[in-house]
């Protein structure tokens, strides 16, 4: 069976960097643990936007743990930042990523290179209502291979709001 990464990259899988594909081969459950940054904009717009949609707050060397059970169908990815719990549901659609995470569904693009893979927004959703992709200032992510280590950035900004989320770190397998 194919991982989900397997099945949206295509060939591209082959020739990423072993932790990379490690990080999402066809395992059922694989679990990770590390530490990140979080960053966010302290108004109370972007504070409920975050809310919403079960974004971590602000932290420094924040203790992170990832849990990701995959089935044929789906991946589940439970993030513990600190005390902080959030889910996503990541999907295939169209030769796309699709992630939900509460009432927002997002649709990315991945684009594979030799150590990193980048997600970059294609559509956005607030439950029902379609996002014009113009509020998206920025709205994307990345993974990594930097010195060895699997590491992320994750970056939300919107148009009248700010920054929702930035959170950056790294992963090891636990």
């Amino acid at each position: 069976m194919q991982s989900l990464y397997q099945r949206i990259l295509g060939t591209s899988f082959e020739s990423l960097d072993p932790i990379l594909k490690r990080i999402h081969d066809d395992r059922t459950l694989r679990r990770y643990s590390g530490h990140c940054e979080i960053e966010g904009d302290r108004t109370f717009l972007a504070k409920l936007v975050a809310k919403v949609a079960g974004l971590p707050s602000r932290g420094t060397s924040v203790a992170v743990t990832v849990t990701m059970n995959c089935n044929r169908e789906a991946e589940e990815w439970v993030r513990d930042f600190g005390a902080h719990r959030m889910r996503s549901c990541l999907s295939f659609h169209r030769t796309r990523l699709r992630e939900r995470l509460g009432l927002v569904l997002f649709t990315f693009e991945l684009i594979a290179g030799l150590d990193r893979i980048d997600w970059h927004v294609v559509s956005a959703r607030f439950w029902p209502l379609a996002l014009p992709i113009t509020w998206l200032l920025e709205c994307s992510a990345s993974e990594a291979v930097v010195n060895g280590r699997y590491t992320f950035e994750v970056k939300a900004r919107v148009r009248g709001v700010g920054m929702i989320v930035h959170y950056k770190g790294w992963l090891v397998e636990s």
